[in-house]
This record gives C-alpha cells, structure tokens and sequence, in this order.
C-alpha cells in the first residue's frame, strides 16, 4: 500500500489513489461522518491565509493594500503536499470563507463585489480536491480582524462600536437579532456558494471539496466566551446554507458548545476551540455533542506544547483517538511553509503558534511536537509511520 509522502509527485499518486472518493460527498449519520458510507475524521490543520494573508508583501505590481496580499499558487500548492505528508484528511481555512470589509477582500463594501478575490480561494479548492483532501471555512468572524467579521456589518448599517471593548457595547447582537443586518450576511453567503469555480467549473455549493460550511469563527456576544449566539440565528444560517448547497454539512461556530444549540436539527457539527488542550473540557464537549448524536471537531488547537497546564498531545489525542464515533476531526493551529517561489524564505506568523514542517530552524522541543501531531494523524488513516520527516518539494 502506497505511503502517501511530501514530494510532490508523491502526493498526485495518493490523490489519484482516492479517485474513487474525490466526487462523492460526506455525510453524517448520527454522530458520526461517512465517505463512501464508511467513518471518515476531519482531522488536519488550520491554514487561515489561503484566501487574503497579512504576512507576505508581494512583488511590485502585485494586488497590495496593506498589510495584506493574495498568496502565491505555489504558495497554496506546497502547502496541500505538506498537509499530505503530515497525514491530514482535511483543514480549515478561515479566509476561503471570510472577506469582507477589506480592499481586496470579496464584499470590500456592502453590494459591492470583487471576484478577483476568489482567484486564489478557487485554486485552493482545486488543489485539495487533486491531493484527495477535504475543506471547510467559517463564514464570519467574532473579531474585527483584516479580512473582516461582524463589525464590518456592524457599521455597514451605522453601528460602528469598540470592538476591543471589555465588555462589548450590547449593540453587538444586532449583528444576530437586527433581520436587515442578518439579510445582508445571507446575501454575501449566497454570492460565495455560487461562485464556479474556474478550475473545476463547479460552484462552491456543489463541490464535494467543500464539505461543511461553519456559521463562524469563535462566536459570542458581548463577553468573551460567554457562547451568546442566538439559536433562531444559527438555525437561520445553517438552514440557509442547506437550502444553497443541500449536501453540505453545517457547522456550529459558537465559541464552545452553546447547550441550546444542541437541539438544532440543521447544525451537523458541534465545535470547540483549545487553548491550550484541556481534557476535560474535551470529554465534557464529546459527552455533550455525543448525547445530542451530533458529531464533534476540535476545530483548533495549540500544539505548541508552550503553556504549562497544556495536557501533554499524546494524552489529548488519545481522547480524541478513543470517541471517533463522535469525534469527527482535530484541527492544529496554524501551518505556514514557504514564501513561494522564494524557497529559502519561511513565512511567519505573530500569533506563537506558527508550524514549519521541515524548517531546519526548528527547536527539537518543536520538532518533537511536529512528529507527535504526525503520528496522531496517520494513526487516524489507520497506518503507523516512524519519527523521520520526508521531505515536502517547494515549487
């Protein structure tokens, strides 16, 4: 049986290799996800930037507006090859589903669109679905970051408040409860799903790459953490994401499982976020999502292994390893490789959790951390693989 590795003539093999799945969809039956009607993980990694990055400046001449660019398409293919020879199945990529508010984003202002941003959002799509891999993107963000989120549709119909406030001013559930303002996000959601896709000349709504679609990124209301999403709004959101793309799964992306959502027919998928891995919390999320017979992703986490109450990897996937029939999926935060077609040159992020699988300037403690999140996901595909690294080609 082929071992799928990093170069890149490797990763077409494997991708060919799955030929028989790549245009089928993935369902949910129960708690748990099926391809080709058999248990299917979500597990992979966070590449945020596919869409819009803050951390290149492009070549002279290329769209800028600072601080963000398009990335590169070898930028997006070296990092499909590198999410194979780690083992994932799948990953989540904020900016494939969020862009608005900002110059080169899809939606830079309310009714206005700029297509050219799905240049890259389509090769992307196109590139997982030849390396056999699988997607999903959140639609909106909690935050007031460069590629957008509720309060760009906040002050889009003149609510322009902190959003880095303690606590939040209380207008910030208009961007739930005011219909004008939830019409508008439908509107924007409607463009994205469908959008046809240059590459495959499917929409996004009918591509069976596009797996699920979640409501958003960490959402909450005034405080944070507070999971203060109104069930009518998700119910909403995931029911309109249906009616688009009727084979899509629907994500709930409330920051930790919201209790009132788990009555939801229309969500598929509960979801948490880990900062660091906390057992407990995983066991209470599973048990939770588990007794709604809703499938569960750990949609990201820190594999940093940094923070010391951080419960050690091996003993958290283990958690994770043991509930697949209900954890459908871990996802790490965040994996950046080349600056390409600069082969040399690491891109980096700010945030303390940027991964380089095979920088030769990794610490050992990094390294270390690369091989255990490795090893958790090809045990998953159901193989065991040793400690080396194969390489990834940069293109």
């Amino acid at each position: 049986m082929l071992l799928c590795n990093a170069l890149l003539f490797a990763a077409v093999a494997c991708a060919a290799k799955s030929t028989s799945t790549k245009n089928q969809y993935v369902t949910r039956n129960g708690s748990q996800l099926l391809l080709n009607g058999k248990p299917w993980t979500a597990s992979g990694g966070n590449v945020y930037w596919l869409g819009i990055d803050q951390n290149v400046v492009p070549p002279a001449g290329q769209p800028y507006a600072p601080p963000a660019s398009y990335p590169t398409q070898g930028r997006i293919t070296e990092i499909m090859s590198t999410l194979v020879t780690m083992g994932a199945h799948a990953f989540r990529s904020t900016t494939m589903g969020v862009s608005v508010g900002y110059p080169l984003s899809l939606e830079p202002e309310l009714g206005q669109w700029n297509d050219q941003a799905f240049d890259t959002i389509d090769w992307a799509v196109y590139q997982a679905g030849l390396h056999g891999l699988r997607l999903f993107a959140p639609l909106i963000d909690n935050y007031d970051y460069y590629h957008g989120g509720k309060f760009v549709f906040l002050r889009w119909f003149g609510i322009d408040i902190s959003s880095s406030a303690t606590p939040l001013s209380p207008l910030v559930m208009e961007f739930y409860n005011n219909q004008t303002i939830v019409d508008a996000f439908k509107t924007y959601i409607e463009h994205l799903l469908a959008h046809k896709n240059q590459y495959t000349n499917l929409t996004y709504a009918e591509d069976p790459t596009i797996f699920a679609y979640e409501t958003g990124n960490e959402l909450g209301g005034p405080v944070f953490g507070d999971m203060d999403v109104p069930p009518a709004w998700t119910d909403e959101i995931c029911s309109y994401i249906k009616q688009l793309a009727p084979k899509k799964l629907c994500i709930d992306g409330t920051y930790g499982i919201n209790k009132t959502h788990l009555t939801i027919d229309s969500v598929d998928i509960m979801s948490d976020h880990f900062y660091p891995p906390n057992i407990a919390k995983l066991n209470s999320d599973i048990a939770l999502a588990g007794g709604a017979n809703k499938a569960y992703i750990a949609g990201e986490y820190d594999w940093t292994g940094n923070v010391r109450s951080a419960a050690p990897l091996q003993s958290w996937f283990g958690v994770t390893q043991n509930n697949t029939n209900v954890v459908a999926g871990d996802l790490f935060w965040s994996l950046f490789m080349h600056d390409v077609p600069n082969c040399s040159v690491y891109v980096d992020h700010d945030d303390g959790f940027t991964m380089h699988y095979g920088d030769p300037n990794n610490t050992a403690h990094n390294n270390t951390q690369i091989r255990t999140v490795r090893k958790h996901l090809f045990e998953l595909q159901g193989k065991q693989i040793g400690n080396s690294f194969p390489p990834v080609q940069c293109p």
